[in-house]
């Protein structure tokens, strides 16, 4: 049995990060360029048990992942960025 190629809509992981702040801050940045996200198991942080559940998960469109991936891997992207117009 092969995999499936994923639908360009279908939800696919990004990134799984042990820091809360860091899935926050990546999905700021994604979002501010135009790509959705969606965080999985973040309210695990405020019970300290984030790792129990394998960390916080990013996940966007299977269409978007390449241009996100480009973006987080983007050492300047963060740098470039407005953090007082953020959403928080």
């Amino acid at each position: 049995m092969t995999d499936a190629p994923a639908r360009s809509d279908e939800l696919v992981l990004l990134e799984t990060f042990s820091d809360p702040t860091q899935a926050h801050m990546a999905r700021g940045l994604l979002d501010t360029n135009g790509i959705p996200s969606v965080m999985i198991d973040g309210a695990m942080a405020a019970t300290g048990l984030v790792d129990a559940v394998g960390g916080v998960k990013l996940k966007v469109r299977a269409g978007d992942l390449a241009s996100a991936k480009a973006l987080l891997a983007d050492p300047m992207a963060f740098e470039e960025m407005d953090w007082n117009e953020q959403d928080w």
